[in-house]
């Protein structure tokens, strides 16, 4: 097929992002009546600085993902760092969630995550450099002991409170910079996307694609339905891995489901972690491939 690749342009990774979510709950429908949701929580010194927090995500399959949780440095191994997690927990549960997920690198906190029921489904080695990351979960809806601290801190003296997404922004901030004293970055962060036009300069396809601060390339793909099975996913996927290896890149990561997941096998990239049931009868992956 006769198609020109053009960077993209306003609109078109909102456009791409909204046909990816289709195409997803297309084969794996949403609970009925669920919505996606985003929440802050923090924790406050007498002073009302944010001391500790954490951002939660509760996806339309009741699936609840620990996305961020950041404790000051000054405040660590006091339980904080529990009180969240048994919060999250609680949100996760009220609103009908099986599953928590969470990823934590090997200079962050996967002990506590498993003193208080996580396992790990995954592990990204040398991500970045010299590190790991490890892809945990933990079923809700089964039982499991809970986990408390041996000296367990009053809560009525450090109450979890709902953030604002000013708070969670600072939040943020705090654990980029816990991140960067034992990775720090190497570069801008860079994109790559770019799109397929036809001949009427309508978008049949698109790739969005970005080099990250570590040198690590992100990528998702979309390709309309009636065009798919004629190359130009690939097409995409090589002009992109082509031009991040000309650029630094080391390492190629993405995630996706199992019935996106042969696509990129075939072309390359190995499985490194797999949710099992997640979301209920489906597989979630995460794979990689190394310059």
């Amino acid at each position: 097929m006769n198609c020109e690749t053009k960077p993209f342009e306003e609109g078109d990774e909102k456009y791409i992002d909204e046909k990816l979510e289709e195409d997803q709950y297309l084969h794996a429908p949403a609970v009925p009546g669920a919505e996606e949701e985003k929440l802050v929580y923090k924790i406050t010194d007498a002073e009302g600085n944010i001391i500790a927090g954490s951002l939660l995500g509760i996806d339309p399959w009741k699936c609840g993902d620990l996305d961020i949780l950041w404790v000051d440095e000054r405040y660590r191994r006091l339980g904080l760092g529990s009180l969240l997690i048994r919060n999250a927990e609680r949100v996760f549960r009220e609103r009908g969630c099986y599953v928590s997920t969470l990823g934590t690198f090997s200079f962050q906190a996967r002990p506590l995550y498993e003193k208080h029921g996580y396992a790990v489904w995954g592990t990204i080695e040398n991500w970045p450099r010299g590190h790991a990351n490890y892809c945990l979960y933990k079923r809700l809806d089964r039982p499991s002991e809970d986990y408390v601290p041996s000296k367990p801190l009053p809560e009525a003296e450090y109450p979890v409170q709902l953030g604002s997404k000013e708070d969670g922004e600072l939040i943020v901030k705090g654990l980029v910079a816990h991140n960067k004293a034992f990775a720090p970055g190497v570069r801008e962060e860079e994109t790559l996307s770019r799109k397929l036009v036809d001949e009427e300069g309508k978008l049949v396809a698109g790739i969005r694609a970005d080099i990250c601060d570590w040198d690590d390339l992100f990528l998702d793909i979309w390709v309309e339905e009636p065009y798919r099975g004629q190359g130009l996913g690939t097409r995409l996927l090589r002009e992109v891995e082509r031009e991040a290896r000309e650029k630094g890149a080391y390492l190629a990561l993405l995630w996706c489901f199992d019935w996106q997941a042969e696509f990129f096998r075939k072309r390359g990239y190995t499985v490194c972690s797999v949710a099992e049931d997640f979301p209920r009868g489906h597989t979630f992956c995460c794979l990689r491939k190394d310059f």
